[in-house]
């Protein structure tokens, strides 16, 4: 027997809507009051979501939290790499600005975002800092290729950038902590007060890529 419909959609479109509406609510209130300070009677109460549906589509606010941070990096990595494949003749620079942009553009895409992936995340529980480290090598993995192939066509010195790379991501997650938690009303996605944070960062890469390691 087909699955009834309700008010013209699936059971299934209904839970994708309760999903959608838990997580832009959980950007809102992890992003604002704290991922600590937000219970789930919040949470269904923001987003019109039961609690019994709470805990058949999500489970707990972990895995809510996860699964935003998830979803926000996985885009964020698609849209790195789109930036990296834009045109093929870009140097490993301008494409490595050019990730960093995108990827931060969508992380970072407001105050609330940028709280959530780089402030709450943090130390939340060891299954997740597991995860954070395996979404870092995934950066690690994608930038080391790039520069790999840059050095041997030797557009850039010859070395181990892994250490560099490390350092660049760090970089960008306390650029991104100390934006989110700077004092400003501004949620919006027209917010462009992280441009600079952006372009300093940029600068530190292309410097650290261009320099030779000494002997």
């Amino acid at each position: 027997m087909p699955d009834r419909k309700y008010a013209g959609r699936s059971p299934q479109e209904r839970s994708s809507e309760r999903i959608t509406r838990l997580m832009d609510t959980g950007i809102g209130l992890f992003g604002t009051h704290g991922y600590a300070a937000t219970t789930i009677g919040m949470l269904c109460s923001e987003s019109n979501v039961s609690t019994r549906h709470f805990y058949r589509e999500i489970g707990s606010r972990t895995e809510l939290l996860k699964k935003i941070v998830t979803t926000l990096n996985q885009d964020g990595e698609r849209a790195a790499r789109d930036a990296l494949s834009d045109d093929g003749q870009q140097s490993a620079v301008a494409s490595i600005d050019a990730a960093i942009r995108a990827y931060l553009g969508v992380t970072c895409r407001t105050r609330m975002s940028a709280r959530v992936c780089y402030v709450e995340v943090v130390g939340v529980s060891t299954d997740i800092e597991l995860w954070r480290m395996n979404q870092r090598d995934v950066i690690v993995e994608m930038f080391g290729s790039l520069t790999t192939a840059a050095a041997a066509r030797g557009e850039l010195p010859d070395r181990n950038y892994r250490l560099v790379i490390l350092a660049i991501i760090g970089a960008a997650n306390i650029f991104a902590q100390e934006w989110a938690l700077s004092c400003s009303s501004s949620a919006e996605p027209t917010d462009d007060t992280f441009t600079p944070y952006i372009d300093t960062l940029v600068e530190l890469v292309t410097a650290a890529l261009r320099t030779p390691r000494p002997v």
